[in-house]
């Protein structure tokens, strides 16, 4: 005879502690940190390509999280993209509302359905959890704390570097480093779809005619430009389709 979980607290707590477990073993890299600790997003991390509640963009690969200690919902606190949304979120109301954070695929689904009104879809009820503005690290020291744990991360990121200087894009056009307040912010990258957000490597589209911006990112595994391009190069616009004069071979 098989007994109710909800009445027996040993046997429901073995299997959250279970769940837990599961959770942990996917993401590694952010198992072993303790509550609201900066988490550094990967492709393994539960909320990867969700929808952060604050800013709306979505998470990618090596974004920088806190999460609910709750419900577990990520918001950036990353200064690399001045997306300091955790401390936007709870400034304003200081309660944890689980947004229910879509995948790219659900969110296009969801586009073919009638939806609710935008406003009850980024704040859906959620677990009401209330943050009393304590953090247990400041970036400097979850930054060393980050890399002594993965120390191969530091002569990754020096290869890179040093790659980035033999490595230039393809019909050598400027490469644009966004910053606050340029207008191209938030504009969509025809490849990757990802948002262009401050901080971002990316190139203009070459055809004169369009607002469309690739990213030509090695540090964040984002070379859609030379993606696109290839060895021999694309002569259209991917957004108007207006041809695009060839410059010269990469």
């Amino acid at each position: 005879m098989q007994t109710n979980p909800k009445k027996n607290p040993l046997k429901q707590r073995m299997i959250q502690e279970i769940e837990l477990g599961k959770k942990d073993a996917q993401d590694p890299e952010n198992a072993t940190l303790d509550e609201l600790y900066i988490r550094k997003t990967s492709i393994y991390s539960p909320w990867f390509q969700m929808q952060c509640p604050e800013c709306e963009f979505q998470f990618r690969e090596n974004d920088r999280v806190r999460l609910c200690p709750s419900c577990g919902q990520a918001y950036h606190d990353d200064s690399q993209f001045h997306l300091h949304c955790w401390h936007q979120h709870f400034k304003e109301n200081n309660v944890c509302k689980k947004s229910g954070g879509r995948s790219r695929v659900m969110m296009k689904k969801k586009k073919r359905k009638k939806s609710k009104p935008q406003s009850s879809q980024k704040h859906m009820q959620g677990c009401g959890y209330q943050w009393n503005g304590i953090l247990p690290d400041s970036e400097l020291e979850n930054s060393r704390h980050l890399e002594e744990k993965q120390p191969m991360a530091v002569m990754v990121n020096q290869f890179m570097q040093g790659l980035e200087t033999m490595w230039s894009p393809f019909g050598d056009h400027q490469v644009i480093i966004v910053k606050s307040g340029d207008h191209m912010i938030g504009n969509q990258c025809p490849i990757c779809r990802y948002k262009i957000r401050v901080g971002d490597r990316v190139i203009k589209c070459p055809c004169g005619k369009c607002e469309t911006y690739f990213h030509d990112d090695l540090f964040r595994h984002l070379t859609c430009w030379n993606d696109w391009n290839g060895s021999e190069g694309n002569n259209f616009c991917p957004t108007t389709g207006e041809e695009i004069k060839q410059e010269a071979d990469h």
